[in-house]
C-alpha cells in the first residue's frame, strides 16, 4: 500500500491525496489546493508524508495562493 498525506503545522491531517495499492514506478500528481472536506487550504507551510511498504519519507510544502 502506498499513501501520501498532508498536513497542517499542528499535525493534523488535512489531506490523502493518495491511499491504495499501486504499481512501482514513477508518478505525477496535480493537486487542486482543497482539504478532504473539499475546502481551500490557506497559503503556508504544510508537510506531506509519503508512506509505501516499510519506507515513510516527510517533506515541507509551502501552499502559495
Amino acid at each position: 500500500d502506498a499513501e501520501l498525506s498532508l498536513f497542517n503545522l499542528s499535525g493534523q491531517r488535512v489531506a490523502t491525496l493518495i491511499s491504495g495499492l499501486r504499481e512501482a514506478g514513477s508518478y505525477t500528481l496535480h493537486w487542486d489546493g482543497r482539504d478532504d472536506a473539499g475546502r481551500d487550504l490557506a497559503s503556508g507551510m504544510y508537510f506531506y508524508r509519503l508512506a509505501a511498504g516499510d519506507q515513510v519519507a516527510t517533506q515541507k510544502l509551502m501552499l502559495l495562493r
